[in-house]
């Protein structure tokens, strides 16, 4: 009798969870959602989850300040999970009075906090098998990685480059996605620079990256590599001469989510596997 106690509470369980109204605010939690099969709980998003692709016909609760407790609480869900500090204190207050169940995650952006809100929303999910999976697959993905590192034999230096479209270039220091640069065993062309700067023909000179690391949009907003390389400055670089513009999708190796290990891999390929021009 016991065990055929357990075995409904189990259902319950289970079934309470896939029964939930899920709000996520933070591109990385919404793929993390989506990652850990619950993709078709996720009943409203904020701004910048725009992966997995369908997420962006979801109605949207904004960006930041923007995002008020009426318009959460109007789409009646019963789990709201937000980057801590992404939403104003006085929003998610209102939230829990209205009964919101809230999940607030602080995002580390190492792998080890990945790993971290994995787990956490794993575990508030009823998931934790699937999010230990999950953390497995990428933590093989980072051995990979490394074993094409340690077969490539050097470090090399990379800028990266930040742009949305042809009239705004920046480059990315510290606390910006260079945060992947130490797992592909490379190291940042710039140094004492914090979060994105404007990048000039002086600075990129200076520069001489070896690489540039770039957002596929981007590089699409720029007419493709051969816009890149008409960028002043970057023909008088090592990247420019040699042609080593690397291109990865945006989220990808922006969000430090599920797809990190993907993310690593992908650069520690065309770092150090591909035949150069």
């Amino acid at each position: 009798m016991r065990k055929t106690i357990l075995t409904i509470y189990g259902v319950l369980a289970v079934a309470a969870v896939s029964a939930q109204k899920i709000i996520t605010a933070g591109s990385a939690i919404t793929e993390t959602v989506c990652a850990l099969g619950h993709c078709h709980n996720i009943i409203a998003s904020d701004r910048t989850s725009l992966y997995p692709p369908h997420i962006q016909k979801l109605p949207s609760i904004g960006y930041r300040t923007s995002i008020s407790a009426e318009g959460v609480i109007a789409l009646q869900p019963s789990l709201f999970i937000a980057e801590k500090e992404y939403v104003d204190a006085t929003v998610l207050t209102q939230l829990r009075n209205a009964g919101v169940n809230i999940l607030e995650l602080k995002r580390v952006y190492t792998y080890e906090g990945t790993a971290d809100m994995i787990r956490q929303i794993a575990t508030a999910l009823g998931k934790t098998r699937e999010g230990e999976v999950l953390i497995q697959k990428i933590k093989g993905e980072l051995e990979e990685a490394a074993m094409l590192i340690k077969k490539g034999n050097k470090s090399p230096r990379v800028l990266c480059v930040f742009n949305r479209d042809k009239s705004s270039l920046n480059m990315g220091g510290t606390n910006t996605f260079s945060a992947i640069l130490p797992y592909v065993g490379a190291e940042s062309a710039i140094q004492g620079v914090e979060g994105y700067k404007p990048l000039n023909t002086e600075a990129l000179m200076a520069a001489n990256p070896d690489y540039l690391l770039m957002f596929e949009s981007g590089v699409q907003s720029l007419g493709g590599v051969e816009g890149v390389l008409r960028i002043p400055g970057v023909m008088q670089t090592t990247a420019g001469l040699k042609k080593q513009i690397i291109v990865v999708e945006g989220i990808k190796l922006s969000n430090f989510g599920p797809r990190l290990g993907e993310a690593v891999k992908e650069v520690a390929t065309q770092l150090y596997a591909q035949p150069k021009p």
